[in-house]
């Protein structure tokens, strides 16, 4: 099994981010990332898991 590229990680949780906050993340463009990124989609859907997770720790921290 290949590793995973730590740099391609980094810039596709950034537009994942970007993408959670302008609340622009529908339906198909996890797919659309995840061919952008070269990655598979049920990688991209546990990053987008990870990060809205985050999100919402962040938002409860600051609350």
């Amino acid at each position: 099994m290949a590793k995973r590229d730590p740099e391609r990680t980094r810039r596709l949780r950034i537009a994942v981010r970007y993408l959670i906050e302008r609340g622009d993340l529908v339906k198909g463009n996890q797919a659309k990332l995840a061919r952008h990124f070269h990655v598979s989609r049920q990688r991209v859907h546990q990053i987008v898991v990870e990060e809205r997770r985050r999100l919402e720790e962040m938002q409860q921290s600051s609350a």
